[in-house]
């Protein structure tokens, strides 16, 4: 088949959709957060502390809707 690329990677669509390191921590899994009193390290709420980032989560919607807990309840 003219175009097809082998599985190793070559296929630009492919590497764009497919896992990638979650940016908000850097790949890390943590994140500070400033929220209570003082500084703290959670895990990273976009990527569950795995360091890739997970699709079709928004990290924010549950501060929105009021189901979020206090600081350090995970």
């Amino acid at each position: 088949m003219a175009g097809k690329q082998d599985d190793d990677g070559d296929d630009p669509v492919a590497v764009a959709h497919g896992p990638r390191e979650c940016m908000p921590c850097r790949g890390t899994g943590k994140v500070i957060s400033t929220l209570g009193d003082e500084p703290s390290t959670v895990a990273c709420p976009w990527c569950d502390g795995d360091g890739v980032r997970l699709t079709g989560v928004d990290a924010q919607a549950k501060w929105l809707d009021g189901t979020a807990g206090a600081p350090g309840d995970r």
